[in-house]
């Protein structure tokens, strides 16, 4: 369920920033929530397959990305670009 609101966020912010629904992306995530960590650690490949992201990881996003998505019911934050 936790994957699935990912990628669910993921998906909404992709169309806010103006990206084609086929753009392959790269994103970073932060989540001070464990369930959430643990949830998108352990779903990574199907987060990264269903959002098209060709480069998906936990940590810092550098100026590349530009600004922060966050999520306050899972405590997650995220930054995505396109690749």
């Amino acid at each position: 369920g936790l994957a699935r609101d990912a990628i669910r966020l993921i998906q909404e912010a992709r169309k806010n920033s103006g990206l084609d629904v086929a753009d392959r992306i790269a994103v970073r995530w932060q989540s001070t929530n464990p369930e959430v960590t643990s949830a998108l650690t352990t779903h990574a490949d199907l987060i990264a397959d269903e959002v098209l992201a060709t480069d998906y990881a936990t940590g810092e996003a550098d100026a590349a990305y530009g600004e922060p998505f966050t999520d306050e019911p899972l405590s997650l934050t995220f930054h995505l670009r396109k690749t």
